[in-house]
């Protein structure tokens, strides 16, 4: 089944309906469990909302750290879960999984009309207690807040909820879903309505708008996850064959992406390690090809980084992380780029941009087994990684600063080969897989 194509049918949907199409005749919409096998013993991790076949969506903050062993429940059968992608903003996090038999109570509830504000009165909260019961808690009152620049509702309950549970009118329509806990008073959250659900859907739906069947994977080639850095090894594979004038590749590809990395697949070591940008999917897989490969294999592995908590080790703590621009003779004179306000065209032409990072920490001693991935994501959704090393050390960490000219990596390909184009763009950069910091922006 097409998980790409389910998601942005969702989101298509969403934006030109302004729901979701309703529950089956006779089968009520309910809750979805999520479960951790990550421990000793399953533990329950919290509630999702069903939006379509095989997808539901939730608060990341309800999911556990390492959401590898996570699964999905309608109460009566488990299913192994496939991908987690938070959005960009980490507010919603939609989780793709793959069930042989369709779940027994499982329908979308319709989603509440654009611009249309819930009925407080009537309004109330869905959630269980992890074993299969469902409680209804009611809305007290609510008043529209911007949350992290984007839309929302900040609600007082009768009692609290867990988050990544479902707002419902009295109707039966979903409202809104409870994505934070309110700092301040007794019973507040803060829930995501309908606009911010489908913009989540339609991110998502962009990054898998490239992955085509999830396919079989072909014997002897493994896929190893540890944090960030992915594993992947085939030795063990038979190499498909090819003609004289075509030679094997390994194809990796991020499904947001809409080009290829390849490397050469016969060598001696049939291993590769590399940094895989935490929140995406990637596919791996050996292909004939003549020159560059312009397309996957017919078998391949799926795999995905794990969304990036973020960096605290050693009470780090980001100061600044902008684009700078290198003075007037670079940086021979001894100069240091200077931070700048606004990105523009030119500045990136120029050679004279870098990325830059200020950053503080607490350590006794140098510490210099760690992995360091700088990344751009392009207002497209393409994704490029640039990865080195980490180095924490004393003689630095009241004042840790560092930079790194854009023209030296590959993290320029796109903007060049897009004629950069117009639109937000995000950097950020990991250490030993968790985020470090992030920024944004804007070519107009």
């Amino acid at each position: 089944m097409k998980k790409g194509l389910l998601v942005a049918l969702a989101a298509v949907v969403l934006l030109l309906c302004y729901s979701f199409a309703g529950a089956e005749e006779g089968k009520e919409a309910d809750l979805f469990d999520l479960w951790d096998y990550g421990g000793e013993s399953p533990a329950w991790a919290g509630f999702a909302v069903p939006v379509s076949e095989d997808i539901v969506i939730t608060s990341p903050a309800a999911l556990p750290d390492n959401t590898e062993y996570l699964a999905v429940s309608d109460g009566k059968e488990q299913w192994e879960v496939r991908a987690v992608l938070p959005d960009r903003n980490n507010l919603l996090a939609v989780i793709l999984y793959e069930s042989a038999d369709k779940p027994s109570r499982y329908g979308a509830w319709q989603l509440l009309s654009y611009g249309e504000s819930a009925v407080v009165s009537s309004c109330y909260v869905r959630y269980g207690d992890g074993m299969g019961s469902r409680i209804n808690r009611a809305v007290l009152s609510a008043e529209n807040y911007r949350w992290m620049g984007h839309n929302s509702y900040l609600l007082t309950l009768s009692e609290q909820v867990p988050l990544g549970s479902p707002v419902l009118t009295a109707d039966g329509e979903l409202a809104a879903i409870v994505a934070a806990r309110w700092a301040e008073g007794n019973n507040r959250v803060l829930a995501l309505p309908p606009e911010e659900i489908a913009e989540s859907l339609t991110e998502v739906s962009g990054l898998l708008n490239n992955l085509p069947d999830w396919g079989d994977a072909p014997d002897g080639l493994t896929v190893k996850t540890e944090s960030n850095r992915a594993i992947i090894d085939w030795n063990g594979m038979t190499l498909p064959e090819k003609k004289e004038s075509e030679q094997l590749c390994l194809v990796i590809m991020d499904a947001g992406n809409d080009y290829l990395n390849y490397y050469p697949a016969e060598t001696k070591d049939r291993s590769l390690t590399l940094l895989m940008t935490p929140g995406r999917i990637y596919m791996a897989g050996v292909v004939a090809s003549v020159g560059m490969p312009d397309s996957l294999p017919e078998q391949y592995v799926v795999f995905s980084a794990p969304q990036a908590k973020k960096l605290t080790e050693y009470h780090f703590r980001p100061v600044l992380t902008a684009i700078a621009e290198m003075p007037e003779g670079g940086g021979d004179s001894g100069a240091e780029p200077v931070p700048v306000t606004e990105v523009t065209r030119e500045l990136l032409k120029s050679g004279r941009a870098y990325f830059y990072a200020h950053a503080v920490y607490e350590v006794t001693e140098e510490i210099t087994d760690r992995t360091l991935l700088v990344t751009l994501t392009t207002p497209k959704g393409n994704n490029y990684r640039w990865e080195s090393s980490w180095i924490y050390s004393p003689d630095y960490m009241e004042k840790d600063v560092w930079y790194l000219s854009l023209d030296q990596t590959d993290l320029l390909a796109g903007l060049i080969r897009d004629k950069y184009a117009a639109g937000v763009y995000r950097m950020a950069y990991y250490v030993n897989g968790e985020l470090a910091d992030m920024f944004e922006f804007e070519l107009k």
